[in-house]
């Protein structure tokens, strides 16, 4: 199973255990614990039993317009569309 390594409530490393490490887990200083969690990054935030990424990743928003749309917005391109239809 895979522990974040904590110490003053930020994920300092990620390890693989067969079992609950002890705390301070061997290897570390005093103040580190050793939390089960398989899905944290160094970096990330421990509070209240809740881990928290501290740079989530942004979403990307489009914005989807028709053909139609886009031409009556653009006066050039109803013009060429005109001309084209013969119009």
């Amino acid at each position: 199973m895979k522990y974040a390594i904590i110490k003053d409530g930020v994920v300092f490393n990620v390890i693989e255990y067969e079992a609950q490490p002890s705390t301070p887990p061997a290897g570390f200083e005093d103040g580190h614990v050793a939390i089960q969690a398989d899905r944290v990054n160094p970096g990330w935030v421990y509070a209240n039993g809740e881990f928290t990424d501290p740079n989530p990743p942004t979403q990307t928003t489009f914005e989807i317009k028709s053909l139609t749309d886009m031409i009556l917005e653009n006066p050039t391109e109803l013009a060429k569309l005109k001309q084209a239809l013969g119009i």
